[in-house]
């Protein structure tokens, strides 16, 4: 999946793709689920090769997900060792019960609190409906939708 906007790229590898997709249909749709995004920073590009996916302690209800495991910040801490600094959270992942997902209030707040904790490197926020994914970035203190291109 490659989203676009204004000539910076966010690649997601398939990988990253089929686990969220396993969010969006069947019994795991009936729930909210979300993750972390895992990648490397390639000048104004972002590239997500890993995510983490639903675990015990987070909170998933229909219309609501809250990352509360302590298991995502072991896997970022994993990676960012194991890749000796190449690798490292770049944001983050949810599902909606939508065809066509737009963020809540709640979602631009979480990520504008995420984009607070990490500046200046800029985040990776997805969001996974039946159909469609959306995808903003935040950047230098804005949140901005980009297109999906591939």
């Amino acid at each position: 999946m490659i989203f676009l906007m204004k000539g910076r790229l966010v690649t997601v590898a398939d990988d990253v793709v089929q686990v969220i997709s396993r969010y969006i249909t069947g019994s795991e749709a009936d729930r909210e689920a979300g993750g972390i995004l895992l990648g490397s920073y390639r000048g104004p590009h972002i590239e997500v090769v890993r995510c983490t996916a639903p675990m015990p302690e987070d909170r998933r209800t229909r219309f609501g997900f809250v990352r509360r495991d302590k298991g995502h910040q072991r896997a970022a801490e994993r990676e960012w060792a194991e890749s000796a600094g190449a690798i490292s959270f770049v944001g983050e992942w949810h599902t909606h019960p939508e065809r066509h997902p737009t963020p809540s209030w709640i979602d631009r707040r979480s990520w504008r609190k995420q984009m607070g904790k990490h500046a200046p490197h800029p985040m990776v926020f997805l969001i996974a409906g039946s159909v469609t994914t959306y995808c903003e970035i935040g950047s230098d203190g804005r949140l901005t939708a980009m297109a999906k291109v591939g």
